[in-house]
């Protein structure tokens, strides 16, 4: 029996020599049975083109159109392979990345793959400079279980999906224009069925600009995906980046059999981290939010409930309780904090992110008579309680935990803020410049 082939479906919007140039370079790729074009609209003669590529294809005359409509018109249109791998021009896929993202597709039940690359961010993004090193990265040898990462966080930019997963789920969202919504609606289905989406640590791809094509919709997709995604879900946000910074706080070894719970755990995206880092642990989650904790409860055992009752659902003892971003949203942390000690073992530890209202930028404000909340950030509308480093340090040690670990998260300073950030250390007491660098607190905190 032969390897199995893959399809390839390439979206593009006046992207033509970048086109011509992926064309060139998957044409050497033995894995790739056919190829399908699917032109959502181009206006740089990309259409006149399309004819002498020897390959299927799709114009859309009409004009710009939703990547739900595009990704379907790829599938509806064309027979395919039992892997189809979508791409935009820019990123060019390495010579054996297709087979090992198929080859995942074809030995786990997860409907999704995608490879690692410069042109993306998070659980994908790795450093290439060029193709060359690209070539170099594939010939590395790799233990086998780095193929298997788990990620709700898989990117729009290049893709695997398995026909098996599209026809037991359906097609893509129509109603959803932006790609980055369209794959986050599909991830959230896939979850919905037992399955989770893998980063394949074994396959890479070269970007040869930064981003992906969908920075060139932005202008044109005026569309109402926040609340067609709000009106299916039922959720206001949709958190699939693992907390990453507060996971690395745990020192055990990989086949620790730990304990961890997340109270906050939205759609279980850090619980899944921890369980991608240590196999073998028991991970636990708490949420308020009841949409949210039937996603995650596809990831770990998860509960609906609020902390601030009083109450941890859960029967025995944790190494490790998780709030990512939660305690300046509940009414009273250090009662909360305090509730923790009962459930933590005896060398057990609260990890926490905790945003710092002394920043900078909330400082600039203050200063100009003004404090505007926003939908998100530092100053978001539903933060109930603001920290300092000094509260938070205050709120941990009345409660009876060492701070054994403290680290920062920083952002870039315009050069106004840099000359504000001089002229209040000048008249500041007892503050040191981290005090208002820091967007947000990382605490590891011990019985």
């Amino acid at each position: 029996m032969g390897e199995s082939k893959v399809t390839v479906a390439i979206t593009t919007y006046n992207q033509k020599e970048t086109l011509l140039q992926c064309l060139e370079w998957i044409r050497d790729i033995p894995q790739i049975a056919n190829v399908i074009v699917v032109d959502n609209g181009s206006e740089d003669g990309t259409a006149e083109i399309l004819p002498e590529l020897g390959c299927g294809f799709i114009y859309f005359d009409e004009g710009i159109q939703g990547y739900g409509k595009v990704w379907n018109a790829a599938l509806a249109n064309f027979d395919t392979e039992e892997t189809v791998v979508f791409l935009e021009p820019q990123f060019f896929p390495g010579k054996k990345s297709m087979q090992r993202m198929e080859k995942i597709l074809r030995g786990q039940d997860c409907g999704i793959a995608a490879p690692i690359c410069n042109g993306s961010f998070y659980s994908q993004n790795i450093t290439i400079k060029s193709l060359d090193s690209l070539c170099a990265l594939e010939d590395l040898p790799f233990q086998e279980d780095a193929a298997f990462y788990r990620s709700l966080d898989v990117e729009h930019g290049i893709w695997a999906l398995s026909r098996k997963t599209w026809q037991e789920l359906g097609m893509f969202e129509e109603k959803l224009c932006h790609p980055k919504n369209v794959l986050l609606d599909y991830k959230l289905r896939l979850v919905e069925n037992g399955r989770q989406p893998i980063v394949c640590r074994q396959a890479f791809a070269y970007c040869l600009s930064g981003g992906s094509i969908s920075s060139y919709f932005q202008a044109f997709l005026r569309t109402d995906d926040r609340k067609a995604l709000k009106d299916k879900w039922h959720m206001n946000y949709f958190n699939v980046l693992p907390s990453r910074n507060l996971v690395d706080f745990i020192s055990e070894q990989k086949d620790a059999p730990i304990r961890v719970l997340e109270v906050g755990c939205d759609l279980g995206a850090t619980l899944l981290e921890v369980k991608n880092r240590y196999p073998n642990s028991q991970t636990y989650g708490l949420e308020i939010n009841g949409p949210a904790a039937d996603i995650a409860g596809h990831l770990a055992e998860v509960k609906t409930g609020d902390i601030e009752k009083g109450e941890i659902p859960f029967a025995g003892k944790f190494d490790y309780i998780i709030f990512a971003d939660v305690l300046e949203h509940l009414h009273d942390p250090h009662g909360v904090v305090r509730l923790c000690q009962e459930k933590l073992a005896a060398h057990g530890h609260i990890l926490a992110s905790i945003p710092n209202l002394m920043h900078i930028s909330v400082m600039e404000q203050l200063l100009s008579g003004r404090f505007q909340y926003e939908d998100t950030g530092l100053l978001d509308r539903s933060h109930i309680h603001f920290f300092t480093f000094y509260e938070i340090r205050r709120m941990f040690q009345d409660e009876g935990y060492e701070l054994q670990e403290i680290k920062n998260t920083i952002t870039p300073l315009t050069e106004k803020q840099e000359k504000l950030l001089n002229k209040l250390l000048a008249i500041s007491e007892n503050v040191d410049s981290h005090m208002y660098e820091t967007v947000q607190y990382l605490i590891k905190a011990g019985k």
